[in-house]
């Protein structure tokens, strides 16, 4: 049995003896992927989504945390923590939620049984299996909708007030005592909402957010063994789904600040913000150049990528092809927010501009958002190994479909880590190959250079970082040979 765990928002420098001594201890007996990447946007959904297709946006179609759908709300985004709406919009398009085969439909073609639990939104636990190949526990729902006996056994669903302590104790024991011995599956994802939450609220390395981690690793003491006990050839992957920001708060909501230069109605939703996504209507997308000309000016922006289709109008800016975007629901603007290696207060790297009230966040084309966590121990695991061999998000369902005796579908983004299974290369003999993408985009006084630096393995590429130089001033233009 394969148990593929995500910790919500868990960065790798956040494991810790003194804090998660059981991930710590079985870190030691496996393997940890010191350079594993989450999709970009740097969000939870997206990043569901890549899990459990082994692809990246432009593929799998969920394209950013929120998503503008005119068919269901024409002045406002939907959210992909809402399923409801998730599904609404596949529904309206006549078509599919997720584009890419996923791994629920995989086993199930090849006679393999999946289950799902996930204390985050009911969107994020969905999301893992769209399609509901096998059962899925999530603290407000669980599916198929129209069984219920889980639930109704658990004492569930969990009423809207309960906190994610007690969302993790419910779709933990919905797993070891329902779906585990009830269904045998071959593979389970298990996707708890910490410390994701704490961090938000409280920040990184707050006492809120160690007190979360370790409850956390209690959890899975116990998960573990349980499981163990029900299988004893149990291969565990513990990875989360983005990296965090601390943030630093300035006045920037975009959509505001169009509005103030004449650019934006406020009158109507010509333009509308979904998360790290700009959607232009009606006048708005006639004044596309005037837009990009104006966010090139300001000095919150972090990077900005057009639609493929609209290049012709802004040819210096990069495609959201660029960082593995594009696709018939994205944007035609995509956007991310400055970042830096400044430090927090109690001295964790990582600050991300953003007009949030909340302390920290994530979604930015920073290192510290991008590096997410990947750690894997069990069988056909190796043993005490470190590597600094690129990886990611989108690789977990190739190598899980490997370990079960399955050819991954060529079409996945994502490749087999051999690196990190027992009679694979040594990740020390492994080729890696670093590229950087740059484009200038120009400024009133000035130009401003954007670069996305890559790192590819094999035919799958994975993004690093992505920088943008700060908007010129005529002194710096000055001083300029």
């Amino acid at each position: 049995m394969i148990l593929l765990i995500v910790w919500d928002g868990l960065r790798p420098d956040m494991v810790r003896e003194e804090t998660t001594p059981f991930l710590f201890e079985m870190a030691g007996r496996g393997v940890v992927c010191r350079a594993s990447h989450c999709a970009f946007p740097t969000a939870t959904r997206i990043n569901s989504a890549s899990l459990t297709t082994g692809c990246y946006p432009r593929k799998h179609g969920i394209v950013d945390n929120e998503l503008y759908v005119p068919a269901l709300d024409a002045e406002r985004p939907i959210s992909c923590a809402d399923w409801r709406a998730l599904q609404a919009m596949a529904d309206a398009e006549g078509g599919r939620l997720v584009d890419a085969p996923t791994l629920g439909e995989l086993l199930r073609d090849a006679g393999k049984q999946m289950v799902s639990v996930g204390s985050g939104s009911p969107g994020t636990t969905y999301l893992t299996n769209p399609t509901v190949t096998g059962p899925i526990v999530n603290w407000a729902v669980t599916w198929p909708e129209d069984d219920e006996t889980i639930a109704a056994r658990l004492g569930g669903p969990l009423s809207a007030e309960s906190d994610s302590l007690a969302r993790n104790a419910y779709v933990l024991q919905a797993l070891t005592e329902e779906l585990l011995p009830r269904w045998q599956p071959d593979l389970a994802t298990v996707w708890l909402t910490e410390p994701d939450h704490a961090q938000h609220y409280h920040g990184l390395g707050s006492p809120e957010a160690l007190a979360a981690l370790r409850a956390l690793d209690e959890q899975l003491r116990h998960l573990v063994a349980t499981a163990a006990s029900l299988d004893d050839a149990l291969t565990c992957f513990l990875l989360s789904d983005h990296g965090f920001d601390t943030i630093e708060r300035v006045d920037a909501e975009p959509v505001d600040e169009l509005r103030v230069a004449g650019l934006a109605s406020s009158e109507s939703a010509d333009v509308v913000r979904a998360s790290n996504s700009l959607y232009l209507n009606g006048a708005a997308r006639d004044r596309l150049e005037e837009i990009v000309a104006f966010l090139l000016e300001r000095p919150w922006l972090g990077a900005l990528w057009v639609r493929q289709d609209l290049r012709q109008r802004a040819p210096f800016l990069q495609p959201q092809e660029a960082v593995f975007g594009g696709h018939g629901r994205s944007a035609e603007l995509l956007l991310s927010f400055r970042w830096s290696d400044a430090a927090n207060a109690v001295g964790v790297p990582g600050l991300m501009a953003s007009p949030s009230s909340i302390v920290a966040t994530h979604g930015s084309g920073s290192p510290y958002a991008l590096n997410n966590t990947l750690i894997a121990w069990g069988a056909g695991i190796k043993a005490g190994v470190v590597s600094d061999v690129p990886c990611g998000i989108v690789d977990v369902a190739p190598t899980a479909l490997h370990l079960l005796g399955l050819q991954p579908p060529r079409e996945m983004d994502g490749r087999v880590l051999g690196e990190v299974l027992k009679g694979g290369p040594n990740p020390d003999s492994v080729l890696v190959r670093r590229s950087v993408r740059e484009a200038a985009y120009p400024c009133t006084q000035g130009r401003r250079i954007q670069r996305i630096h890559y790192s590819h393995v094999a035919c799958t590429d994975y993004i690093d970082r992505v920088t943008l130089s700060p908007p010129p001033t005529r002194d710096i233009e000055r001083n300029e040979p």
